[in-house]
């Protein structure tokens, strides 16, 4: 099976084993858009009936581009819905795009200047449209694996006249769905909340989730899935649509009066205003589109092979995370070189293999009030400086991480002082803060150069084994999405750097928590800190709610206080554990005297930890139930020969039935032993299922470890 097939007569199908994207250049030379779906042999042309009071396409007596599914749709000649493009030329902001050439080239051209999804194995279909009147054309760039029911997409615009115009729409995607019963689903929150799970109706209306905060947010993450009415876990089809962006997105679904869907994808268009000179290039963020007809659980299960196979980082896919200790709810900003160390003496005494130096280590830094761009150690408490406090660690047989806020700088610091010109903010406006803190103005080459000799200093040191890279604010008074985007463009450019240099550092990264948790960072970090929740009950909904696009093998997860520093909660030590056992990075921030009352507890979980590294990567996670009280998780290892259950209970109640779990993805010919217990077999654990026995308390857990034996 070819992966791309062109038509003498212009139809273009993409399609491998597990779907089918096709569209065709109509007589008029419009791009019509086919079908995208599982995989078929030949998808049917669309038609648009004759309707009273229509807008008809130029002199075509029998054509109307309200109905007509378009590949890159523009407002003003007759589609009224939500356009793909729209720009100001010189003299008005009507444009249509017309077919003017293709071409197809093996694996996938480099998008410079931002991350994209590796193209191994791929093919890329370009296909060119042009105004001739506007003196524009479009690249739209489509690229399909052999092995993955994803989609990519993006958009490249050039100005081949002879003047300026001004873009404002500029879309990465757009897809149309035929009429039908459809619901949405997107992740909603905020701090300590992200990832919850809203699923909807598509009325006659148009919904959108977006961010204009400089990050892709926890209000909204950039993501969206569009499913039969039907749909559920395991059944029906479905489609999920991302950004491997991390800035102003919006993703919009809009149900039209005679029932299509139009599905746009891409930079947030709300004051965005880029100017585009005649002979340059504009390049939009990559948008991704994945299908199953297997049900939510068979779309996530699509992303995540997806993105552990062409978008996390190759050089980490297969290596073990390994076990941490992180100071900061251990001490703080109270740190001290004698503290680490004595620190590193805990972490060592519970087996774990890191031992990270969060917030605090920096020049002035006592609070979060102060010193933030001032990335050098503070001399009173770190008289011999980072790297040497580092080696000192290593000595004891500990790898050694740090953490930094590389795009902020405190109004009181060294930096702000000397560049208060470097800070995002408005002449004639008192600048707003938030956490005490303003963005540095990335779209600056001097200051992302000024960033990067900074931390080149501590790491080309060659000590630091790890990389926690925070943002703790969203932006403000940036001025336009123009900008916005340049500052994504400037930290992009820093991240490449970086990652160039050095290889093989692990790299996390975090906004306070989930603010930033997008297939944009994750491209150049292997993980990411899904929230900063670390209470267990608080913290299941956000990995499940995550888990429907992201694969555990790019979360993070750690052993936090109890009572909870974030929502006052009590639990145990074994449920605080479980709930982020799934995850690839585990680990531990507890002050000494509460590892202490801990000792064999944590030193057994992190031997668990070591133990089940590998199985952590390349697993195949399953959400077998998440409500208000119960939450039950399936991870089977990538070889399928360990089986891991994890179940939650919220609140106790009297008299409750027994909880039955039914497990998925098994091998239903051979049987598999329960850890300490019976053995059954796989159709049996798939069919009937296997009893629960989580303890009779609130906040409860329980782990079922299951062996195939046979």
């Amino acid at each position: 099976m070819e992966l791309i097939d062109v038509s003498d007569e212009l139809t273009f199908m993409l399609r491998n084993a597990a779907i089918t994207y096709a569209m065709q250049v109509s007589a008029e030379g419009l791009l019509e858009q086919l079908y995208f779906g599982a995989s078929i042999a030949a998808p049917q042309s669309p038609s648009c009936p004759l309707r009273h009071c229509t807008v008809m396409f130029e002199d075509s007596p029998a054509l109307t581009l309200n109905e007509l599914p378009q590949e890159y749709p523009t407002h003003g000649r007759g589609d009224f819905g939500s356009p793909a493009f729209h720009a100001v030329g010189a003299d008005n902001s009507v444009f249509s795009f017309l077919y003017k050439s293709y071409r197809v080239e093996d694996g996938k051209p480099t998008l410079d200047g931002m991350p994209s999804s590796r193209g191994n194995g791929a093919k890329t279909l370009i296909v060119t449209l042009a105004d001739a009147v506007q003196q524009v054309e479009v690249d739209l760039h489509y690229t399909i694996w052999p092995d993955h029911a994803v989609i990519a997409r993006r958009v490249e615009i050039r100005n081949v006249g002879t003047e300026p115009i001004s873009l404002r729409h500029v879309h990465s995607s757009a897809l149309d769905l035929a009429p039908g019963h459809y619901d949405l689903q997107h992740f909603h929150g905020t701090w300590a909340r992200e990832f919850n799970a809203e699923r909807l109706s598509l009325t006659t209306a148009r919904f959108t989730i977006e961010s204009m905060r400089g990050t892709s947010s926890n209000a909204h993450n950039p993501y969206l899935a569009v499913m039969e009415s039907g749909a559920s876990e395991t059944n029906g089809n479905c489609l999920g649509t991302t950004l491997v962006y991390s800035g102003n997105f919006a993703i919009s679904a809009e149900r039209g009066e005679f029932g299509r869907v139009r599905l746009l994808a891409g930079l947030n268009p709300f004051d965005f205003n880029w100017g585009l000179e005649p002979g340059e290039i504009f390049a939009t963020p990559e948008v991704l589109h994945a299908f199953s007809g297997e049900g939510l659980g068979g779309l996530s299960h699509v992303w995540h092979d997806f993105v552990r196979a062409h978008v996390s980082p190759e050089r980490f896919r297969n290596i073990p995370r390994p076990t941490y200790l992180n100071t900061w709810e251990a001490a703080y900003f109270d740190v001290n070189e004698d503290k680490v160390l004595d620190l590193a003496d805990v972490a060592t005494g519970i087996g774990v293999e890191m031992l990270v130096l969060d917030d605090g280590w920096f020049k002035g830094r006592t609070d979060d009030r102060r010193a933030l761009g001032d990335w050098t150690a503070d001399p009173d408490r770190f008289p011999m400086g980072i790297p040497a406090l580092a080696e000192k660690v290593r000595a004891k047989g500990l790898k050694f991480g740090l953490w930094f806020e590389p795009e902020m700088v405190s109004p009181d610091s060294d930096l702000y002082r000397a560049h208060p010109d470097w800070a995002i903010s408005v002449p004639g406006r008192t600048p707003s803060l938030g956490r005490n803190q303003m963005t540095l103005d990335f779209s600056k080459p001097e200051v992302v150069d000024h960033t990067y000799g900074q931390l080149d200093a501590i790491l080309s040191s060659g000590q630091v084994g790890y990389v926690k890279w925070d943002m703790n604010r969203n932006m403000t008074e940036v001025g336009s999405g123009a900008k916005a985007h340049r500052y994504m463009l400037g930290l992009y450019g820093l991240l490449d750097r970086l990652m160039t240099a050095y290889p093989d550092i692990l790299f996390e990264t975090c906004a306070s928590g989930g603010n930033r948790f997008d297939l944009g960072m994750l491209g150049y970090m292997a993980q990411g800190w899904v929230s900063d929740m670390c209470d267990p009950i608080g913290r299941l909904a956000i990995i499940n709610g995550a888990s429907h696009l992201f694969p555990t093998d790019v979360m993070a997860a750690y052993i936090g206080p109890s009572p909870n520093h974030q929502n006052g909660r009590m639990s145990s030590i074994w449920a605080r554990f479980l709930a982020g056992v799934v995850c690839a990075a585990r680990g531990v921030s507890l002050n000494g005297s509460d590892i202490a009352a801990h000792d064999d507890a944590l030193t057994k979980h992190v031997r668990f930890c070591k133990a089940t590294a590998r199985h952590m990567l390349g697993a195949r996670f399953d959400r077998l139930c998440h409500d208000d009280n119960e939450t039950i998780w399936q991870q089977t290892s990538h070889d399928g020969g360990i089986v891991y259950v994890v179940a939650f209970q919220t609140l106790n109640a009297p008299n409750l039935p027994v909880r039955r779990a039914r497990l998925r993805g098994l091998d239903p010919d051979v049987n598999y032993a329960v850890e300490g217990g019976a053995v059954y077999g796989g159709d049996r654990l798939m069919q009937h299922g296997i009893a629960l026995t989580i303890p009779t308390e609130d906040f409860a857990a329980e782990l079922l470890i299951l062996q195939k034996v046979s």
